[in-house]
């Protein structure tokens, strides 16, 4: 089982930073739930990652859009927006999570979480979802053995459903 302050420390970055997309792809039938957190801090998105087996993806630093442009009214005599403002947005890492994966996350930094921003009702609508047998479960089960091996506490229908999958017996047999 994963710490208290370690669950306690995600589940803060979580209710800061996390937040909810719906992606629909046309290859799935149901929308696909990712829980991401987003930030400048590479150190808080490894960390992250190191805690569920996942890896970072980056966001290279761009010029600012023309409409992120600040008006300037400070050392100017008149108001404007300087033509030639070359600053950039920052280097962004992203941490992410889908699927069943994302429901033992969240399952287990529930007690600590202190703003749902719907995480509830995208546990109920993934665990619908989710196939924990024949066709499409692979990379469920691949999903659910990784974050067990981590120390990551299963819900009971998903630690069943690994278990058949793997073939064991329970220890109470």
């Amino acid at each position: 089982m994963i710490p208290a302050p370690k669950l306690g420390w995600m589940a803060g970055v979580v209710d800061l930073k996390g937040r909810l997309i719906y992606k629909k792809n046309r290859q799935r039938a149901t929308p696909q739930v990712v829980l991401m957190v987003e930030s400048k801090e590479y150190s808080i998105v490894r960390a992250l990652g190191a805690l569920t087996g996942t890896k970072a993806e980056f966001k290279k630093s761009q010029p600012l859009k023309e409409f992120m442009r600040r008006g300037c009214s400070d050392h100017c005599p008149e108001a404007h927006v300087h033509v030639s403002d070359d600053r950039e947005m920052p280097q962004v890492a992203r941490w992410t999570i889908t699927g069943a994966g994302m429901v033992v996350v969240l399952t287990n930094l529930m007690p600590y979480l202190t703003i749902d921003r719907g995480y509830t009702e995208a546990i109920e609508q993934v665990r619908t979802n989710t196939t924990l047998e024949g066709q499409g479960s692979g990379m469920v089960m691949m999903s659910l053995q990784r974050l067990q091996s981590l120390d990551w506490e299963l819900p009971m229908e998903y630690a069943q459903a690994l278990r058949d999958h793997l073939g064991e017996v329970p220890d109470n047999e």
